[in-house]
């Protein structure tokens, strides 16, 4: 054999070898992003099958526990996400297991043509799904990076006619676009605020210029969290000062039947202070429907600080409070000590993001 020929058999067992490296850490970073998903999908059961057995109980020992029809849990509700939510982990893990197998098998098997990196891909995504026009703001073409108001699918509006499918996507960190679920003072808006202390009803829909100030509304923000998990990315800053983030890698909001409680899972991240921590597991409030726990203060935070939250303790976190409350600088936004009593114009917006492998680096910009 000649010696050019060595290197050529020399130089493509390299290509390979360095190919199936590449392989591995794909496969590698699509099972951490699967663990994750599983993990969200468990806790996540876990609550709807607790709350299945305390509505059962209720259901048995005390019958007339619900004043009205509107009260009532919606029983059938909660059997049909226990199926789609047991379909789902079952599926999640069948994909774990194949992507187990792959990530233990040795670099030159792994290179066979049938497990290549577009094979890998596909592992990711459900192929008994139809693969529809864009219909969220990660969906967007990461190159282009223009934050602002997008229009997926066919418009889809509620009782105040707010369109589901309307959403301001900001590409605040590296990978796809966020969709913006409350926005409050944004670049400093010199126009008239947004008046947020609002009835239940209206946060529920959702109010506001998706321009400027709005609250994407608890309904809206409640049908995307449903059927797959999301991050929640807070970010805050006051006139003059540096950009403040925090991140929550799973972000839950529950249905109406149970006051969009509010639930964050997984390992905190940014500049801020854990501000949601204390609220976890919270429902929301508003002046006219106080769903606080008992343990605090809580029954009056809406009414004296003004604004809908998941209330626990009134300055733990709001970003939603009335203009001037308990704040000599307006809109009243409240995070764990952040910056309080400045009088510097201050804004926020709460985002979210479907959670996959291809999110890449989170941290701030800037």
């Amino acid at each position: 054999m000649t010696h050019g020929a060595t290197e050529a058999i020399y130089w493509d067992h390299h290509q390979m070898a360095e190919s199936g490296q590449h392989e591995l850490v794909l496969i590698r970073k699509t099972l951490d992003a699967q663990a994750l998903k599983l993990r969200g999908l468990q806790i996540n059961l876990h609550r709807v099958l607790s709350k299945v057995v305390l509505l059962s109980y209720a259901d048995v020992h005390s019958p007339e526990t619900f004043s009205s029809k509107e009260e009532a849990p919606p029983l059938a509700e909660l059997s049909k996400r226990l199926d789609m939510l047991l379909e789902r982990l079952n599926q999640e893990d069948k994909m774990s297991t194949k992507l187990l197998e792959l990530n233990e098998c040795p670099i030159k098997v792994c290179h066979e043509p049938f497990l290549n990196q577009t094979s890998l891909k596909e592992l990711s995504k459900d192929k008994d799904e139809p693969k529809p026009a864009k219909s969220d703001c990660h969906e967007l073409d990461t190159d282009v990076r223009v934050d602002g108001v997008y229009r997926f699918l066919v418009p889809e509006r509620n009782e105040v006619q707010r369109d589901l499918h309307e959403r301001y996507c900001a590409f605040a960190t590296d990978g796809p676009a966020w969709t913006v679920i409350q926005s409050r003072g944004g670049s400093f808006d010199p126009n008239p605020p947004e008046n947020f202390n609002r009835s239940w009803d209206e946060y529920r829909a959702g109010f506001g210029n998706l321009s400027r100030d709005f609250w994407f509304g608890n309904e809206f923000t409640h049908k995307i969290l449903y059927r797959d998990d999301h991050e929640l990315r807070v970010e805050l800053q006051e006139e003059g000062a540096p950009l403040d983030w925090a991140e929550y890698p799973l972000f839950w909001l529950d249905s109406e039947s149970y006051n969009y409680q509010l639930s964050v899972d997984g390992e905190f991240r940014g500049s801020l202070p854990d501000a949601l921590e204390q609220n976890n597991r919270m429902d929301f409030s508003t002046y006219d429907r106080r769903r606080s726990a008992a343990k605090s203060a809580g029954y009056t935070c809406a009414e004296d600080y003004g604004g809908g939250w998941w209330f626990d303790l009134c300055t733990q976190s709001n970003l939603n409070g009335e203009l001037g409350v308990h704040q000599r600088a307006s809109p009243a936004i409240i995070w764990m000590n952040w910056r309080t009593g400045t009088d510097k114009t201050k804004s926020s917006r709460m985002m979210i993001r479907l959670v996959n492998s291809t999110t890449g680096d989170n941290s701030d910009e800037d």
